[in-house]
């Protein structure tokens, strides 16, 4: 058989056996809205606690487990910060209108 038949067929026997064991579904993902308190620090944050854990995950010395966690907390800290600024702010700006609030 020439090369491209033999091709052919075994990638439709590929093909089969994996429709078979694990058949394509359909997967529905819901646009989920941003949270409106997350910015470029949040961001960052949570980029530098990233690189400090695959860094650990890397090499495993205490120093980067405690440069982890001390990253993490940080992360931590900044989110419920901001968190509770962006509520404080949207409390204060809508407390005389009920409906609103």
């Amino acid at each position: 058989m020439p090369a491209n038949d033999l091709v052919h067929q075994y990638r439709m026997a590929i093909t089969d056996v994996l429709d078979l064991h694990c058949p394509v579904v359909q997967v529905r993902r819901r646009a989920r809205p941003m949270t409106p308190w997350f910015d470029a620090d949040c961001r960052a944050a949570r980029r530098r606690a990233r690189a400090a854990e695959r860094r650990f995950r890397r090499r495993r010395t205490d120093d980067n487990k405690l440069d982890w966690a001390a990253k993490l907390q940080t992360m931590h800290f900044l989110y419920e910060s901001k968190n509770n600024k962006y509520w404080q702010e949207e409390i204060a700006a809508s407390k005389d209108n009920m409906k609103k609030l």
